[in-house]
């Protein structure tokens, strides 16, 4: 199991970097669950998964996205990235493109089923920092 875990968060990074939408939805299992403190309901299977990911990957066109630290433990994985871009493409959020750049770091929980599919995925990062640096909130 862990080297599925490895081989699918590798996967995941390979192709957010790259903007490959299908890449990063078919890491998950068709009913996947996605929790992302950005987004108010869950993110529920597989198709609304690359649907927010392709949004995430229109509002920032040089989005990349960097591990900073990878755990593994038994069906599940934790991982602290960082992830950085330009909002010059689509809205995100409700924001309009602001042309600004962005450095926010997060951590993401997922787990795995036996054929080591993500089957939920809870995602923090810091969206006052990402409001702050869009523009939204005071001091950016």
């Amino acid at each position: 199991m862990r080297n599925q875990i490895q081989a699918a968060n590798d996967a995941t990074y390979e192709g957010w970097c790259a903007h490959d939408a299908d890449a990063v939805a078919g890491v998950f299992a068709q009913d996947a669950v996605a929790y992302d403190v950005g987004n108010p309901e869950p993110i529920r299977g597989r198709d609304a998964i690359r649907r927010r990911t392709a949004d995430v990957m229109a509002a920032f066109p040089d989005f990349r996205l960097e591990r900073l630290v990878l755990l593994i433990d038994g069906d599940m994985n934790s991982d602290r990235w960082r992830a950085t871009g330009t909002h010059d493409g689509a809205a995100f959020m409700g924001i309009e493109p602001s042309g600004r750049a962005i450095d926010v770091e997060g951590a993401s929980f997922s787990w795995f089923d036996a054929d080591g599919l993500v089957v939920k995925d809870v995602h923090h990062w810091d969206v006052p920092t990402l409001l702050t640096q869009l523009g939204v909130l005071p001091g950016g």
